[in-house]
């Protein structure tokens, strides 16, 4: 589908002359970016490019802190045995590991439980309850989950297992009846911090208990490079803490990187490693445990210290990521020809009785991209639908589901993606209700994909040093994503296909100056053009044996 282009709004010209006079002529174009962000003066950009270090920060701001703390160093002091509980994706294998790593350092008995995606499903299970209770635990940690476990953790408590949340996804009505509701987002919380990952929710509890303690919190500075990896797969804001925690994560990656994250590394291209490597090359194989075998496969890789060990299990992740790619290609068809079937509905509900439920949240997202509608996908299992959905920009997935809940056994997630479970007899019940609400809730005048593009541009303005001083502002990702320049009335100049047509190489050329600019466009080796397009990039790097090189990548091509 050809996507309509929504340029951002223009900053205040005054601003801009002003902070170009700071950065120098050559960077008028970042400096129209910058404003927009609202940077307007060369002091407001180093400032904000730190972000904010984990120094500064006070855990015990965070609303039932100073219980949860307590309750650890309690357990400590007493050699109880505590569990910590996390889903099976990124963010609850991390907050797992760190939380491990953390607590065993400090002289804390820790078990560690992740759900089988298959029998236990998303979030606190009544399954890890009763194993916790059979370990003799006295303290179960839910992490990346549990905010609205109300019933479970009731029945916890009523049982003598302690439970703490440490969640960070949105809290319904009433708060589960812990001993401690660790969660930013609760109305009561004054944390500043509002939008951690799960597993930065746990970091700020470790940090906590170790000072509750009398132990040294700085001793798990060490620990920001797997935070990082959290906070980049489970696309939370990358500002504040967040950025602050990513910037050290990535230092400690790049310079002396953790033996389990070099592993997964390992097949990577040349260059420094940054954000988008964590995105994609380590996210997607962590993820890959739970998905195709056990999530606690990614535990025992994340914390393992014994070398031959670490080279075994890298080797069975790798394995299920590859068998993880084969397995969603077959059910993304499947899943594709369903929709196109369902074109008179602005949001689509395809289900498969064999689909395999761990690669569900893909094909959903795969499908999105292709039919440019908000997707749930569902697979039938033990006499049960259950599923991923993702949504379309600016549109609230969290608030359809609620709307459309009195069809569902459960559902949680947040705007962007969600999971969910509903008996095999509601679901055409639950397709027109979720179709209903996605009307109301976006214009038929939105329903076009959209091209975001910061600012436009001409070739001679994207230059070397421009993306060296880009560099400076690294990383980029959610809520500060790098800038997007618009090209209008280049020319494409020395095409070639790659990869058997499916990708693009070519020079985009400035017709007026001349001026050029090396670029590739991946998936868009079927594009032609006779004249003039558009082409909405992002500045990067092309690393080959050593060879540093400017290079744009293509996002949209226009005729």
């Amino acid at each position: 589908m050809k996507k309509q282009w929504h340029y951002a709004p223009i900053g205040d010209a005054t601003s801009v002359a002003e902070l170009t006079k700071e950065l120098g002529a050559p960077y008028a174009a970042l400096a129209r970016v910058l404003v927009q962000r609202g940077l307007h003066t060369l002091s407001d950009v180093k400032a904000w490019i730190p972000g904010v270090s984990i120094s500064e920060i006070d855990p015990m701001a965070m609303a039932d802190m100073p219980v949860a703390a307590q309750r650890l160093a309690a357990a400590r002091e007493n050699h109880e045995t505590v569990v910590l509980f996390g889903d099976y994706d990124v963010d609850g294998t991390t907050a797992v590991s760190v939380g491990k790593l953390a607590l065993e350092k400090g002289g804390w008995r820790i078990l560690t439980y992740i759900p089988d995606r298959y029998k236990e499903g998303y979030g606190l299970s009544a399954d890890g309850i009763d194993w916790a209770l059979a370990q003799d635990a006295k303290v179960l940690v839910a992490l990346d989950c549990g905010i609205k476990s109300n019933a479970l953790i009731a029945d916890a408590q009523d049982r003598g297992l302690d439970i703490i949340v440490a969640d960070h996804h949105t809290p319904g009505a009433t708060l589960p009846p812990a001993l401690a509701v660790l969660d930013p987002k609760r109305e009561d919380c004054l944390f500043p911090h509002k939008e951690l990952s799960g597993c930065g929710v746990g970091y700020m509890l470790w940090r906590a208990a170790y000072s509750t303690a009398g132990l040294d919190p700085l001793k798990l500075d060490a620990l920001q490079d797997l935070v990082a990896v959290s906070i980049g797969a489970d696309m939370v804001p990358l500002v504040g803490l967040n950025r602050g925690i990513v910037r050290q994560g990535l230092d400690a990656i790049n310079t002396s990187p953790r033996p389990a994250l070099a592993a997964l590394l390992s097949h990577r291209a040349e260059g420094p490693i940054t954000l988008q490597d964590v995105v994609f090359a380590i996210g997607p194989k962590i993820n890959a445990a739970g998905r195709m075998r056990h999530g606690q496969l990614a535990v025992d890789l994340l914390t393992q210290g014994n070398a031959d060990i670490l080279a075994q299990l890298s080797q069975h992740i790798e394995s299920h990521n590859l068998e993880r790619r084969e397995t969603e290609r077959e059910v993304s068809l499947a899943a594709q020809a369903q929709a196109a079937t369902q074109s008179d509905r602005a949001g689509l509900v395809l289900v498969g009785a064999g689909w395999h439920k761990g690669v569900v949240g893909i094909v959903a997202q795969r499908t999105v991209e292709t039919f440019y509608k908000p997707t749930i996908v569902l697979t039938l299992y033990e006499g049960k639908l259950s599923g991923s959905a993702r949504s379309v920009p600016g549109l609230d997935l969290y608030a359809i589901l609620d709307e459309t809940s009195e069809h569902l056994l459960q559902f949680g997630g947040h705007r962007a993606a969600a999971g969910m479970t509903l008996m095999p007899e509601h679901l055409e019940d639950f397709r027109q209700a979720f179709d209903d609400a996605v009307k109301r809730h976006w214009p038929a005048a939105a329903r076009f994909p959209m091209q975001h593009v910061d600012t436009s541009a001409r070739i001679h303005e994207l230059h070397e040093g421009l993306c060296t001083l880009m560099d400076r502002m690294e990383p980029f990702g959610m809520d500060n994503e790098a800038p997007i320049w618009g090209l209008e009335g280049v020319e494409l100049t020395e095409v070639r296909q790659l990869s058997e047509g499916k990708h693009l190489r070519t020079v985009l050329r400035d017709p007026q100056t001349g001026a050029t600019l090396p670029a590739i466009g991946f998936g868009w080796g079927d594009f032609e053009a006779n004249g003039p397009v558009q082409a909405a990039v992002v500045l990067g790097w092309n690393i080959f044996r050593g060879q540093k090189n400017l290079q744009a990548r293509i996002l949209d091509l226009q005729a």
